[in-house]
């Protein structure tokens, strides 16, 4: 049996919403979530060199690569990302965990073993997202996904990811623990459990892609599973752990400043820019070079994820995700600071979300900004 809790998408038929407007503010307990024991603190670089392929699902949980063309690009810019105007006002279906339509919206989310909290920024409509899956495998053992999204160009993408993403990743990871998948994993020298999440990032990709929408998303997720710790991300969400109190960020950011990042883009045939602001741009256009979704920036805006795997001991004390909203305005040890602060004076677990959030706003941050934090201490 599995728990789910994955953010709503902004708009809903009329037939589904309440007849009353939403308040300023909610607040969501969410019970049960599952405990997972697990067991020492190395980290592994998993899948992070980049391919040039876009990977879809083949139907049978395999992934069908079709290589990209190398061929020079004309150096032009895409066609404009079109953000759809949301109204100031909205309603959610009942039992969702996320208030996105008010101005100044917030959100604050509890459950066992993590906590949330999401605020709009400035835009009419917030395009963060987040989910939390818990699935009990065998008796003995159980998975734990959880999920911040950003999306750009509107919510179609931010909605599919928030909805897809952690459901793809453990039916992929379900799928490898199948006796003959089981079999087939240990006599290769390639991580199944890593294998399993890069197949479900670029089959959620897929998915969107295959709908025909505008718009992207980036990502930063973590699964728990058997011991291990996998974060995976695309763009720039970020995965911060607490390790004896000290920060350790386990992702990189996929920005088009990034040295690696900008040659792996021009040795595709496209270009990066600087424009007046200092912030580099893919075509001109986008300062992300890692997404789901970006259908007219596909062949240098890839969803192929960065994964690292890190064994869980009794130092790895808790988990920051959260949206750049954040990381604009806040460090990583800042951050880690806040959250240490908060339980060690005893406060409830969702106010030290709401105080790093509080941390980026005071900074001045207009960005929609949404942190979770994960207590690992739970599966040591």
């Amino acid at each position: 049996m599995a728990a789910v809790l994955c953010s709503p998408p902004v708009s809903v038929p009329a037939a589904s919403t309440a007849s009353s407007p939403l308040s300023m503010r909610r607040t969501t307990k969410v019970h049960p979530i599952v405990s997972i024991t697990v067991g020492d603190a190395s980290k592994e670089q998993l899948f992070a060199p980049a391919v040039d392929a876009f990977a879809p699902c083949n139907g049978s949980g395999g992934v069908v690569e079709q290589i990209e063309s190398t061929k020079k690009a004309p150096r032009r810019r895409p066609s404009m990302l079109v953000i759809p105007v949301v109204p100031e006002a909205g309603e959610t279906p009942a039992g969702w965990g996320v208030v996105v339509a008010e101005k100044e919206a917030e959100v604050e989310v509890e459950g066992e073993g993590f906590c949330l909290s999401s605020r709009r920024g400035a835009r009419h409509a917030n395009e963060d997202a987040y989910c939390a899956i818990t699935h009990k495998v065998r008796a003995d053992s159980q998975l734990a996904f959880y999920g911040v999204y950003d999306g750009h160009g509107g919510r179609a993408a931010v909605d599919l990811v928030s909805e897809r993403l952690g459901k793809n990743v453990v039916a992929a990871v379900l799928a490898t623990t199948e006796p003959k998948e089981a079999a087939a994993a240990a006599s290769s020298s390639v991580d199944a459990t890593a294998a399993a999440i890069r197949a479900a990032y670029l089959t959620t990709d897929s998915e969107f892609l295959g709908q025909g929408l505008r718009g992207g998303s980036c990502a930063a997720t973590a699964l728990v599973k058997d011991g291990d710790l996998y974060v995976a991300n695309l763009g720039d969400c970020r995965a911060v752990m607490s390790r004896g109190g000290t920060a350790t960020a386990l992702t990189s950011d996929h920005t088009a400043a990034r040295g690696d990042e900008r040659a792996r883009i021009e040795s595709s045939g496209g270009y990066v820019s600087c424009g007046t602001n200092g912030v580099w741009r893919v075509q001109d256009c986008l300062a992300v070079s890692r997404a789901f979704g970006d259908a007219s920036l596909k062949r240098w805006v890839i969803s192929e994820p960065e994964i690292t795997r890190h064994t869980l001991t009794t130092g790895c004390e808790f988990l920051v995700l959260a949206s750049d909203g954040l990381w604009n305005k806040v460090s990583n040890q800042e951050a880690v600071d806040a959250v240490s602060r908060s339980n060690n004076a005893g406060r409830n677990s969702a106010g030290c979300c709401k105080e790093i959030v509080d941390m980026a706003r005071s900074r001045g941050s207009r960005d929609d900004i949404t942190v979770m934090v994960v207590d690992l201490k739970r599966f040591t």
